[in-house]
């Protein structure tokens, strides 16, 4: 029966197998320093769960492509169209996607040593960085305000008190016309009360929403 045949393992079946294995344990580093990384922050578990999988997928489709340009130019236009129709994302989860394929590929050419210490570097260097560069002080403040006020100076006095700086990013209008909703950089003071400084805008801008976020993750909150 000819079709048994193609169940047959042989040496570059096995090869592939521990590939798969090796994958999946660098998949598991990976994933790893990316949530710790991300340890005082939200992270997306559906993402950490793509990146500790895709080492060991990578490692399978390599050797069928590794010397094939035809299929391997194809397997890129599938990662473009993927990448396509994706949600934007933090731009580091998308280092983490080449950081991820890297590893996959190199590993599926048999380079063992070269994907871990890869994985091992990389993954270090990521949670090093994202857990003590501390950033500078600057946030994006969004504040809602009536069609018929003058944003321009109207909030002056308030910023000068709690911020050190500050500058208008974009307007634009909400709920059909009928509200602005200015966007700030700021840069607070260090010892600035967040809850005084909003209840001092809300004053102004008649309890309408007043928002802070973060640049970094803009995971900002309602205040």
């Amino acid at each position: 029966m000819d079709f048994l045949s193609g169940f047959k393992v042989n040496a570059d079946d096995l090869r592939i197998m521990f590939n798969i294995v090796l994958g999946l344990i660098a998949g598991v580093i990976i994933a790893g320093s990316y949530i710790l990384g991300h340890k005082e922050k939200r992270y997306s578990k559906n993402f950490a769960i793509t990146i500790l999988l895709l080492p060991a997928i990578m490692t399978v489709v390599i050797p069928f492509i590794a010397t094939d340009l035809k299929k391997a130019v194809s397997l890129a236009g599938i990662f473009a169209l993927v990448r396509f129709r994706s949600i934007p994302g933090d731009s580091k989860d998308i280092l983490y996607v080449f950081f991820t394929l890297a590893v996959g590929i190199v590993m599926g050419l048999n380079n063992y040593i070269v994907a871990y210490v890869l994985t091992i570097v990389v993954s270090l260097a990521f949670v090093l960085l994202q857990r003590y560069w501390k950033n500078t002080n600057h946030q994006v403040l969004k504040i809602t305000i009536p069609e018929d006020m003058n944003y321009k100076d109207v909030f002056t006095d308030i910023f000068n008190k709690y911020l050190v700086k500050y500058s208008v990013q974009n307007v634009r209008t909400t709920n059909m016309g009928t509200l602005f909703q200015i966007s700030y950089n700021i840069q607070p003071k260090n010892d600035m009360d967040a809850k005084a400084f909003i209840d001092e805008i809300r004053t102004r801008n008649g309890n309408l929403t007043v928002i802070i976020e973060n640049p970094d993750d803009m995971n900002g909150a309602v205040l």
